[in-house]
């Protein structure tokens, strides 16, 4: 039977469920995926489970209409849970262990491997990945395989990510009122930066910025492994609340005026001067705003943003390793002027990242904001590629 795989995000703003199945050769393809507006989410935590739970219900009815449209017959037990928010940190940590001969062994290795994984969490932390990053032999440093080598003290490197236990266990709860048991949590940032980028990108130092709606993901990666990463509290939302204060509208009137007019860069997305703000009901009448206003307002959240996660990588020695520049991914990567705004920022070459390695976005309006869902079906590709994690009909787990 061919192997199939869902991923499911509970984000602040959409609520995406995406079921991906192995091709022959080894290729992935989305076979059915939606995406509907959440409730109970506010900065990527789940505030309300009855509102969350309500919100993984309908995304599973909509996938089910999408795939009984398609012709297909599946049904899904589990998912890969798409994790974001600022509760996310990642540490690195070292494991290190005496060489027993006078050469590293594979008994060393597998030794040194076991040390990198004794780093202990507090019992409300849960972790999401351990990422082993380079070797150290003695005094010698960046060691891609020491098997062979002489030395006496062999170490290991990792970057050890670990989110609140809590907020995943909402997430889980939230699921599981909709009959859909979370299989493992997984780490947004690094689930988009597996979807999007190539092997060279990782080795020549690249850094991927996930934009949701309620927070920013990033993970920079240098030398082929995932050098440092993180999770920032502002995302696309904030920028939709910054609209709302400084102009008084409500948030539906920020949220167009965001997508329809505003630029990141300030005086470069031409059109009239002003622009127009509909009135909010019938009897309200329509207004006008400086578009310069608008866009400063949001270049203003945005360069706080990005100088903050430069800021971040200068202090860890990152920023002059990053040669193929930033690849933007998530919901707020479409906003006009982003990229321009990025590359005067970080001062590096930026692209939009859509995924490379699973098939089926590329007709969405916006497939760079798949990405870390793709990112997810793809590590379930990797990982349980002999375990089938759907039955073959569709139906009945709606109860």
């Amino acid at each position: 039977m061919t192997n199939i795989y869902a991923a499911l995000e509970i984000g602040t703003t959409r609520t995406v469920l995406a079921i991906g199945e192995a091709e022959t050769g080894g290729r992935l393809k989305v076979a059915c995926h939606a995406q509907i507006p959440s409730t109970g989410v506010r900065k990527s935590q789940i505030l309300d489970i009855n509102q969350a739970t309500q919100s993984v219900r309908s995304v599973i009815r909509e996938t089910e209409r999408n795939q009984l449209a398609a012709g297909d017959n599946l049904t899904i037990g589990n998912a890969f849970l798409v994790v974001s928010g600022q509760h996310i940190k990642a540490d690195p940590f070292k494991g290190t262990v005496q060489v027993e001969g006078a050469k590293v062994g594979a008994d060393d290795i597998d030794a040194v491997t076991r040390a990198a994984r004794q780093m202990a969490l507090p019992r409300d932390r849960e972790l999401l990945d351990i990422v082993d990053q380079a070797y150290g032999l003695d005094n010698l440093g960046g060691i891609v395989q020491p098997k062979g080598m002489s030395g006496r003290i062999l170490t290991l490197d990792t970057l050890q990510i670990h989110a609140d236990a809590n907020r995943i266990n909402d997430a889980r709860t939230a699921a599981g009122g909709a009959h859909l048991e979370i299989r493992e949590p997984l780490f947004a940032a690094s689930c988009a930066a597996e979807a999007v980028l190539t092997d060279s990108e990782k080795r020549n130092g690249v850094l991927v910025l996930d934009l949701g709606g309620g927070s920013t993901g990033f993970a920079a990666y240098s030398d082929g492994y995932l050098a440092h990463a993180g999770v920032l509290g502002v995302g696309g939302d904030h920028v939709t609340n910054d609209i709302a204060h400084a102009f008084q509208t409500t948030q539906t009137q920020a949220e167009e005026l965001k997508l329809r007019d505003a630029s990141a860069v300030i005086g470069v997305s031409g059109g009239e001067p002003r622009v127009k703000v509909p009135g909010s009901s019938p009897l309200m009448e329509s207004r006008t705003i400086s578009r310069r206003a608008l866009d400063t307002v949001v270049n203003a959240r945005l360069k706080e943003l990005l100088r903050i996660i430069r800021d971040r990588l200068e202090e860890l020695d990152l920023l002059h390793r990053l040669h193929n520049g930033a690849v933007v991914t998530g919901g707020a990567a479409a906003m006009r002027g982003l990229d321009a705004l990025i590359q005067r920022e970080l001062g590096m070459p930026v692209r939009v990242g859509t995924p490379l390695h699973v098939d089926g976005f590329a007709n969405e309006r916006n497939p760079e904001s798949y990405a870390a869902v793709a990112g997810a079906l793809l590590y379930a590709h990797r990982n349980y590629e002999e375990k089938s994690l759907f039955q073959s009909i569709f139906g009945g787990f709606l109860k």
